[in-house]
């Protein structure tokens, strides 16, 4: 029996403590390898909002930018016709400024001649 208790006794405590700590080893390392999954499922619930933040803005700036093309469209026409304009009324007052100096001219031609 001692010989029996020696031998499975000495070995059993001798091969448990390697496999306590190769257990422990392997124990450690599925711990680490949850903490960097845990990172990674975080990181990537970030990623996630800043990617729903970066939609809403780029939804927000593409209507900003259509509000900005239909308004420096109207803006253009509305200037278009106001130069259209301008250019019309400088066009008749230098109509009617040669209209006057060529009836000033004409009318002393004409009075002269008719004398």
């Amino acid at each position: 029996m001692s010989s029996k208790g020696k031998g499975g006794a000495a070995p059993g405590p001798a091969q448990g403590q390697p496999g306590k700590s190769k257990v422990q080893e392997v124990q450690q390392q599925v711990e680490e390898v949850q903490g960097i999954m845990q990172k990674n499922i975080e990181n990537l619930v970030k990623n996630v909002d800043n990617l729903s933040e970066l939609e809403g803005k780029t939804d927000e700036m593409r209507n900003g930018s259509l509000q900005f093309k239909k308004g420096a469209t109207s803006l253009k026409r509305k200037m278009w016709w106001r130069n259209l304009k301008l250019q019309i009324a400088i066009a008749l007052v230098v109509i009617l400024i040669i209209a006057v100096i060529v009836i000033a001219i004409v009318v002393p031609i004409v009075n002269k001649a008719n004398n």
